[in-house]
């Protein structure tokens, strides 16, 4: 017979394990991420999601990662605070509206900061990218790949900007960020802050002139459509991200993180080389879809932008806009 010692070990026992069991989490055989989207499916950023989820399949770690593209699940605020709460599990953002969030991102908003692909490359993959995927973390979103989205661009249907005295009067839309607000701004033009799924229906119906954006997203959104001139002012060139809330990240096995984090490093390569090609082939294909492309005085519109680091500068200081523009 069990003496009374050890009954009460063997139930202090159990409850031990039990307890480790409840703080551990429990995981299905498969485990389905899915990630959100606003771009349409033929999309090259998900074309390139759908590349890496094939990847993740193929290596048979117990996980499917599920692209919903077309803003099914909101606009991008809503995915990056839905990560953060972790109602998301996975999303493809653009850095503009993360730094709604988070303020520091605004340096990746700079008009005329990044000097050329290899530069973009450095600046992602080094120290800086590090610090921001830390600040990120610490909002309770894993930066997984760093998206290269191109130079955007203003395309607008009144007429062809050259200089900054020809985006007088037109109604530009911008990403919801302060930053970029500025910007357009100081351009010359009156930025309108709007949901990138509302654009299409307010160039339509007349209530902007335009937008701002890369050659290949107004082309896969059909913006050529509802408007007639892309001039090459080559302002923006901020990244996108694709990251997973901690939450999520925390319920995977070490295996599952692995290969997560292995796989986004080759879809950062694969995207930043579709990029590329990507931006040539539009350039040609609104030509022949009829929108007039011309180029533009850059260097007339960077001269406007003193205001806007100024205004940068005082709010985060100059040392990480520093070691960008020093990075090789």
């Amino acid at each position: 017979m069990l003496n009374r010692r050890t009954v009460l070990s063997t139930i202090g026992g159990a409850a031990a394990l039990l307890a480790g069991a409840i703080a551990q989490p429990v995981l299905a055989a498969e485990t389905t991420i899915r990630v959100a989207s606003v771009t349409g499916p033929s999309h090259h950023h998900n074309v390139s999601l759908r590349w890496f989820a094939d990847r993740v399949a193929a290596r048979d770690a117990g996980l499917t990662i599920q692209v919903l593209d077309g803003a099914q699940l909101g606009g991008e605020r809503d995915y990056i605070e839905g990560m953060m709460l972790g109602s998301i599990q996975m999303a493809q953002v653009s850095t503009a509206p993360v730094s709604g969030f988070i303020p520091e991102f605004d340096l990746f908003s700079l008009p005329y900061l990044i000097r050329d692909t290899d530069h973009f490359k450095a600046v992602v993959s080094g120290p800086v990218g590090a610090q921001y995927g830390e600040l990120a973390e610490a909002r309770g979103f894993k930066i997984l790949a760093w998206f290269d989205n191109g130079y955007r661009n203003v395309f607008n249907k009144v007429r062809p900007v050259v200089t900054p005295e020809d985006m007088t009067g037109l109604k530009i839309r911008v990403m919801e960020s302060p930053l970029m607000v500025n910007t357009v701004n100081a351009m010359g033009g009156s930025a309108t802050p709007m949901s990138y799924s509302e654009l299409y229906t307010a160039l339509e119906q007349g209530v902007l002139d335009g937008g701002e954006n890369a050659a290949g997203n107004v082309v896969n959104d059909k913006f050529y459509e509802v408007s007639s001139y892309l001039s090459l002012t080559q302002h923006f060139r901020p990244p996108g991200i694709v990251a997973i809330s901690m939450s999520t990240w925390n319920g995977l096995t070490a295996e599952q993180q692995s290969v997560l984090s292995e796989e986004a490093l080759a879809l950062q390569d694969y995207e930043i080389q579709l990029t590329a090609e990507v931006g040539d082939a539009a350039l040609k294909e609104l030509e022949a879809k009829g929108m007039a492309i011309n180029e533009a005085n850059v260097a007339a519109f960077a001269e406007r932008m003193g205001p806007v680091y100024e205004d940068f500068i005082s709010k985060h200081g100059g040392e990480v806009l520093k070691a960008v523009q020093d990075t090789k």
